[in-house]
């Protein structure tokens, strides 16, 4: 252990502190003899979660990572960053209630530790102002749960190259121009940061909003910048062969939840071989997160990720009603919003798609019309074994738009999803072949048969969730523009019956304006049936939750495309302009 600092330098680690400083001198005094030193190298854990709290901790260098049980029981995630001057562990002292967070240094920490709470619940009865300040800090974060947006995003980087002769130091300038916007950023290189204390470095982070570790240096400056980094930011040219990553931290699988890794991929002179990127990502043992980088744009889209600023779009499922996301998509563009990423469900996956693609409005429009309704993708009709049509020219009309395209090598990051039926679960596709993706995602059951891959039955996404913004959310991107198209649709009944009748009087009854829902309607709309609290809570992930007006639409006529794209983008304008007008 440590030795304990002497008075002065511990007063001025308390004073940064949220919850313990400007207090009164003589509660700090009453302080002083309980708390103890403690330093944790990147990757250990300072508590778990079930543990009793015994101690209060205060960050004073470095950075902590709060954890949380995943979304499958043998995983967990990461709730959120902890900064130094904030403290660890309030709410368990102050119930006298266990762990409800696993934490640990997601790099080099430094922190002071309380462990006699005892004197400090005593300190609270006595100075109701450390209560009142331990209740404060207590709702300040309950807040930054509700809006996630203002969680502390990561604050140092290490810029690692795949190899000396990549353009380093023009990258780091690139990416100091993207974080620039959010806050003020610091390059740290050799001739700058090497041979520093951890005083100093610290002093460095408390000095910009980012800082930005550049290894130009010899080996043990290359392991410095690792250690003093919140995430790794690997540059590659995508054209390169790819290559096992020099440094074993980012490789393997052990620290990639602790400390995100994300793979540059510069452009390179010539087209990237086929699969290049999917040949980089198997080189990690975990996921990695990919960005291709072709000019300023792109760097400014990773800044924006970086600093948790990224505005997301995803598009919900509802058949011919997704012209209705063009007009939107068209709105966005025409109102200099960023589309960072994209995401969604059956047709909203397709248009997302296009939009990944950096087609223009002209080229969503044209190739929309031909997949959905020039190229009929629903007149195969065959024996209705398994389905009413034989897919086959749906699978047809999405090889012809997509082509040869993977997910991993769309210019923007693209998610879509399936239901895959013999798991029982979501799955969340960002890798492989687009068009089979988004063939299994649109496979409405009955309608179209599923997409068999691997032993497993998928079909359309929307059967579990046809609006994924928790994927979008999972994925670390909190502003989000979510458009439901499917959300509030209901299929009427004219009259009461529980049987069919005889063909002939069917057709009697038809020809007289009785009619049935159609076989297709049925089908179309059992697939968009979801559960109510669910649906909220992903409809509450969205930041700004776009409902056009196109329920009198069939989910299957696809011949009033024109009106759903104008209606769409008349209703998205003003649902910026309303909101303009409230914040002024």
């Amino acid at each position: 252990m440590p030795a304990l600092p002497a008075a002065q330098p511990l007063l001025e680690l308390i004073a940064r502190s949220a919850l313990l400083g400007d207090l009164p001198p003589r509660v700090l005094d009453a302080l002083l003899p309980s708390l103890e030193p403690l330093e944790l190298a990147g990757g250990q854990t300072l508590c778990r979660r079930g543990d009793p709290s015994d101690a209060l901790y205060l960050l004073c260098s470095g950075s902590l990572g709060a954890f949380g049980p995943g979304h499958a029981s043998d995983e967990e995630r990461l709730l959120g960053w902890i900064s130094p001057g904030q403290t660890v562990g309030e709410l368990g002292v102050l119930a006298r209630r266990p762990r409800t967070a696993t934490v640990r240094a997601l790099r080099d920490c430094t922190l002071l530790r309380l462990r006699d709470t005892e004197r400090l619940l005593q300190l609270m009865a006595a100075h109701p102002e450390v209560l009142a300040r331990m209740l404060a800090e207590l709702l300040g974060r309950v807040e930054w749960r509700e809006e996630a947006r203002h969680l502390n995003p990561p604050r140092t980087f290490a810029l690692l190259p795949a190899h000396p002769g990549l353009p380093l130091r023009q990258s780091a300038q690139f990416l100091l121009d993207a974080l620039a916007p959010l806050g003020s950023a610091l390059l740290v290189d050799s001739a700058l940061g090497h041979g520093r204390d951890p005083q100093w470095h610290d002093q460095r982070e408390r000095e910009h909003r980012f800082v930005v570790y550049l290894p130009d240096g010899d080996a043990d400056w290359r392991e410095r910048c690792i250690r003093q980094a919140d995430q790794f930011l690997l540059l590659a040219r995508e054209d390169d062969t790819a290559r096992e990553w020099p440094d074993e931290v980012c490789r393997r699988g052990a620290d990639a939840l602790h400390r995100a890794r994300h793979l540059l991929l510069l452009a390179g002179d010539a087209p990237a071989p086929a699969r290049a990127t999917a040949a980089w990502l198997e080189r990690f043992e975990a996921p990695v997160s990919w960005h291709h980088l072709r000019g300023r744009a792109d760097w400014m889209r990773v800044g924006r990720l970086l600093g948790r600023r990224a505005t997301g779009l995803v598009l919900s499922g509802g058949g011919a009603r997704g012209f209705g996301h063009l007009g939107v998509v068209r709105a966005l563009r025409e109102l200099g919003m960023p589309i960072d990423a994209l995401g969604g469900t059956s047709i909203g996956a397709i248009v997302a798609a296009g939009v990944a693609c950096e087609w223009d409005d002209r080229q969503l429009l044209e190739r929309m019309h031909q997949a959905v309704v020039a190229g009929h993708p629903l007149r195969d009709l065959t024996v209705p074994l398994i389905a009413l049509t034989r897919g086959n020219r749906a699978t047809r009309l999405l090889r012809a738009a997509f082509e040869s395209r993977r997910i991993e090598e769309l210019p923007l990051p693209f998610f879509c999803t399936s239901a895959n039926l013999t798991a029982g679960r979501v799955a969340v596709h960002t890798q492989g072949m687009l068009w089979k993706w988004l063939r299994a995602g649109a496979a409405i059951p009955g309608i179209l048969p599923p997409l068999l891959d691997r032993g497993m039955v998928h079909v359309d996404g929307a059967v579990l969730n046809n609006l994924p913004t928790d994927v979008m959310h999972d994925a670390g991107i909190h502003d989000i523009i979510a458009v439901d198209i499917g959300g509030e649709d209901s299929l009427p009944a004219t009259f009461e019956d529980a049987a069919l009748p005889t063909l002939p009087r069917l057709t009697w009854q038809w020809m007289h304006g009785r009619q049935w829902p159609s076989l297709f309607a049925i089908l179309a709309r059992s697939a968009m049936v979801h559960d109510d609290v669910s649906s909220k809570l992903r409809r509450g992930l969205a930041t700004h939750l776009l409902t056009p007006p196109h329920h009198s639409t069939g989910l299957l006529n696809s011949k009033d495309y024109q009106r759903l794209i104008d209606s769409a983008y008349d209703y998205t304008l003003r649902h910026f302009e309303q909101r303009d007008r409230t914040r002024a």
